[in-house]
């Protein structure tokens, strides 16, 4: 009796949680009555906040779930995704790119490219960004429902609705803001749930023997498509393009960067977001290591996406499975909520309101906001189904960013670095690399390309997308002489002057060297 009474204490903490998110929503809708407060919230929040949403965010499925099933599936290497896949790349974006965006006045991605590339390349992206944003937005969801079935045996249709129906409750309350404040309640809880499980998976580690897959580097082959991950691969796709690409150019992550008050607390935002996710890597990896010794039908009778839950159900006692439960509900729901809301915000702003419907009252577009964050719900309980079709999660995730994500790095790489890139020019590039990207991705479903790995052929897919873009768009700009220059007063453009000079830019650069010193020796640690 006793034990039955615990149990129901744990996993009241779940539905406290779900009433708790639809609060917060409560709260916030009085200051989200504009189009803007509800779908961007640009310049209007403090730094702690700001910090907490981008990391959140970023913590979503992909993350709890997808990195913990790599680790079981793969090993140490699923460290590779924070030491090599993040966090170069949030440095480059505080000291590089971020100073760019603020400095150019624009207030989301797609209007960079608008003032850099013009409104042809912006459009692309958006229709593009809003695709993959459906896309990530259904992970979380199957990821939710994986997590339900795996504990409380409930079907994967019920799951769903129940995820997305929470969610869709508070982001319709209180938009974008909404999504934050509970962004910064989720992380509290995401690591109160993770390190419990972390410190046990330690132990149970510490227990076992060494095995070749405990090693990040000696056990690499230098280039090797055929082997399961080689350090070409990581390095290059994983490590230059595919973190670049999304740490400095996503959507979601710019937005949360964006609402930052000052240029100095936006430049701030990766790096100390940074820091928390050195924390994350081994609150996320420890466990699925853990979870590859414990659970004997990982890869057969349970899918890799349902080691952490199904963990935790063997670890945690009744009441700190409750906990654990919630934590995973949180991470689940902070990536899903910031897809949709980031849906509407991106067809609201970069596509309808510039393209199909201009010069409409300011109520208007706050109710088309709304009603894209409906269609985005449905539309990813939709694309959920399509995780089944993949090994583990993140996997799927990674073949999203090879085909879409490099060839915008490309551009916005070329687009802040090189004056003469036109728009003909990126335009160029972006199609034929997208193109290659495909082709590439047809290959290897139909055998003509073997790889060890679906997650090596993500890696290399996005380096060949990558290069391909940046070698059309120098040939198209090659044969067009006469191809206007931006100007040097441009502010498009980066410039050392402009970039470290100013308020707390030591700051930065001491945030930097700490972050990337500690990410050599955890490198040198694990090797």
């Amino acid at each position: 009796m006793n034990q039955h009474i615990k149990a129901l204490t744990g996993l009241s903490i779940l539905p406290l949680y779900f009433l708790a998110t639809i609060f917060i929503g409560w709260l916030s809708r009085r200051r989200s009555q504009s189009a803007n407060a509800f779908l961007s919230a640009t310049g209007s929040l403090s730094l702690p906040i700001v910090v907490a949403a981008y990391l959140a965010a970023n913590c979503g499925a992909l993350e709890i779930v997808g990195l913990s099933a790599l680790a079981a599936e793969y090993g140490v290497e699923a460290f590779h995704f924070y030491w090599i896949g993040a966090i170069p790349a949030m440095v480059f974006l505080a000291l590089w790119m971020m100073p760019v965006y603020r400095a150019s006045g624009v207030k989301s991605v797609p209007e960079y490219l608008d003032a850099r590339y013009g409104s042809a390349v912006r459009l692309l992206y958006a229709c593009i960004q809003a695709i993959t944003m459906l896309l990530l937005a259904g992970i979380s969801l199957y990821a939710m429902a994986q997590m339900l079935e795996v504990v409380f045996g409930w079907s994967f249709a019920g799951s769903v609705l129940l995820a997305a129906s929470v969610v869709l409750f508070y982001t319709l309350l209180g938009g974008v803001r909404a999504t934050i404040f509970n962004e910064f309640f989720q992380l509290g809880v995401m690591i109160a749930g993770l390190v419990p499980l972390s410190i046990r998976s330690i132990h149970l580690l510490n227990s076992s023997g060494p095995e070749p897959r405990d090693h990040l580097w000696l056990y690499l082959p230098t280039a090797a498509p055929s082997a399961q991950l080689d350090k070409l691969g990581v390095i290059l796709g994983l490590g230059f393009v595919l973190s670049f690409g999304y740490w400095c150019t996503d959507f979601v992550l710019m937005q949360r960067a964006f609402a930052a008050r000052t240029e100095a607390d936006a430049r701030q935002v990766p790096l100390w977001a940074g820091f928390g996710k050195l924390l994350f890597s081994g609150l996320v990896v420890l466990p699925g290591l853990a979870a590859h010794h414990l659970l004997a039908g990982l890869g057969h009778a349970q899918r890799f996406d349902q080691a952490l839950p199904a963990l935790m159900k063997m670890l945690y006692g009744p009441e700190m499975l409750g906990l654990g439960l919630t934590a995973l509900a949180a991470s689940l729901m902070s990536g899903f909520a910031a897809n949709i809301s980031a849906f509407a915000a991106i067809w609201t702003e970069d596509i309808y309101r510039p393209y199909l419907h201009r010069h409409a009252p300011d109520r208007h577009y706050l109710n088309i906001g709304r009603t894209c964050l409906v269609v985005a719900t449905v539309l990813s309980a939709v694309t959920s189904c399509l995780t089944f079709l993949f090994t583990d999660l993140m996997e799927n995730v990674q073949l999203i960013f090879s085909v879409f994500g490099a060839p915008f790095w490309a551009v916005f790489l070329l687009g802040m670095t090189s004056r003469r890139t036109s728009g003909r020019a990126a335009m160029a590039g972006l199609i034929s690399g997208i193109t290659v990207a495909l082709l590439h991705l047809a290959a290897v479903a139909h055998g003509l390309l073997r790889y060890g790995s679906m997650l090596s052929a993500d890696f290399y897919g996005a380096i060949y997308a990558f290069g391909t873009t940046v070698l059309v768009a120098i040939a198209v700009d090659s044969s067009s002489r006469n191809a206007p220059a931006v100007s040097s007063g441009n502010q498009l453009i980066f410039t050392w002057r402009a970039a470290h000079t100013g308020r707390k830019v030591a700051v930065l650069w001491i945030l930097s060297a700490v972050l990337l010193t500690a990410c050599a020796l955890l490198n040198w640690i694990w090797r």
